[in-house]
């Protein structure tokens, strides 16, 4: 895999680059990145076994939900478990991404605690870079009744990361300006707003969602 990587520094000049969790490095890496093969994200949280995943800007993200064949299934981020979310399993994080998430890669999580609960640890994300025809997709299915209410799908293999964030805009904007597409046609529960994974952009009728799920 590194085989052909050339570097025109000395090694010593630079090894402090290879270190993923170095301050200096993972900065770059706060969203998602690049690298190789694969996509990779590393954030900073406070990640215990008795507080579970703390998000300073979203509050608690240890509450994970995947969706299969026997319906929902609830787990949490728990410290020094690894984690995987196979290829075409929607899978949401309660308060950190109000949709969900569809993609045709592998996702591999790992919550790295630090030494002490009030420093914060290391929260892992890695997943199989898309290529050719393969999509995201951004879903929304009733909190009630699971029936599908959108979906919205991109060409990642095409588009690359840029457009999966102007996707999942697009996908959280047409959801919400629609209330046709939040009201069920099964059971006529009213569902929430959807939010997007950076809270920065969160509208007050987002905000709300967030907190709610």
């Amino acid at each position: 895999m590194f085989a052909q990587i050339e570097i025109k520094d000395p090694i010593e000049k630079v090894v402090e680059d290879w270190d993923y969790l170095n301050e200096k490095v993972l900065k770059h890496y706060s969203t998602f990145k690049v690298a190789g093969h694969n996509i990779f994200g590393l954030r900073r949280r406070f990640i215990s076994y008795a507080n579970g995943m703390n998000d300073p800007k979203k509050g608690n993200i240890s509450r994970f939900f995947e969706l299969g064949p026997k319906g929902v299934s609830e787990g949490t981020n728990d410290p020094l478990n690894l984690r995987i979310t196979t290829a075409g399993t929607p899978h949401r994080v309660a308060h950190n991404f109000g949709y969900w998430h569809i993609n045709d890669k592998d996702e591999l999580y790992i919550p790295i605690p630090s030494a002490s609960d009030d420093e914060m640890g290391h929260y892992v994300v890695v997943m199989g870079l898309p290529k050719g025809c393969e999509t995201d997709s951004f879903a929304w299915y009733c909190e009630e009744c699971g029936t599908l209410l959108y979906d919205h799908v991109i060409e990642t293999g095409q588009t690359g990361l840029a457009g999966f964030w102007k996707g999942e805009r697009e996908a959280v904007n047409r959801y919400n300006l629609s209330p046709h597409l939040r009201h069920c046609p099964e059971c006529n529960h009213v569902n929430p707003h959807g939010y997007c994974w950076n809270k920065a952009k969160d509208t007050p009728e987002e905000a709300a969602a967030r907190l709610h799920w």
